[in-house]
């Protein structure tokens, strides 16, 4: 025999569904996040190892080394 579900269980399961639904939504909001967070330092750091290297450049040419490789 299957079991009777009321009206108001009905509705709670809804709810429940629809309240883990949302959970995952911001678990997934929260993941991306952090995602694009990391790849925006990935970004920078970049940067700051290619002005490093502008730097060094720039330095050896004022203190007058040679530089043939580059």
């Amino acid at each position: 025999m299957v079991p009777r579900v009321n009206m108001a269980e009905k509705g709670d399961m809804s709810e429940r569904k629809q309240s883990r639904e949302l959970d995952s939504l911001r678990r997934d909001t929260a993941a991306v996040d952090r995602l694009l967070k990391q790849a925006r330092l990935d970004e920078i750091h970049q940067d700051l190892k290619q002005a490093k290297a502008k730097l060094d450049y720039a330095e050896s040419r004022l203190s007058g080394d040679s530089i043939e490789n580059e």
